[in-house]
């Protein structure tokens, strides 16, 4: 159905009012209106805040490799972490290995770690895991 001259839709409308910018589908134009919307909202609740930059790491835990000859799962500690224990961990981030976390004795530990983790997260970590793993 056609529209007579005096009619026209939402997404019409709002193309007309932006006119200097031409959308090459409809994603296109949906997520320019968005962002144009969040701006709008964001000015309206506080101008005078500075806006938040948040950025997100993927790390993961790197995987043991199977030991043939004593029939265990190992991780290569560098001789740092000196007994077997469930709550030894060592976490990856871009093909490195940013932190590892291993048992020395019957309640110590050893945490190493390095960028990304500063010194509170790479004990958060560490802490949960051993909390985790009390039950």
């Amino acid at each position: 159905m056609r529209k007579s001259r005096g009619e026209s839709s939402d997404e019409e409308g709002l193309l007309q009012n932006d006119s200097s910018t031409s959308y090459r589908d409809l994603e296109t134009f949906q997520k320019a209106q968005l962002r144009q919307k969040l701006k709008q909202k964001g000015a309206a609740v506080s101008s005078s805040k500075p806006e938040v930059i948040r950025r997100e790491l993927v790390m993961h835990n790197k995987a043991p490799m199977w030991n043939e000859s004593s029939q265990v799962y190992q991780l290569d500690f560098g001789g740092r972490v000196t007994q077997e224990s469930a709550k030894n961990f060592q976490i990856e981030f871009r093909g490195r290995q940013v932190m590892q976390f291993g048992r020395i004795d019957g309640n110590a530990y050893t945490l190493d770690f390095q960028y990304p983790f500063s010194a509170l997260q790479a004990f958060a970590v560490a802490l949960a895991n051993v909390t985790q793993r009390l039950k």
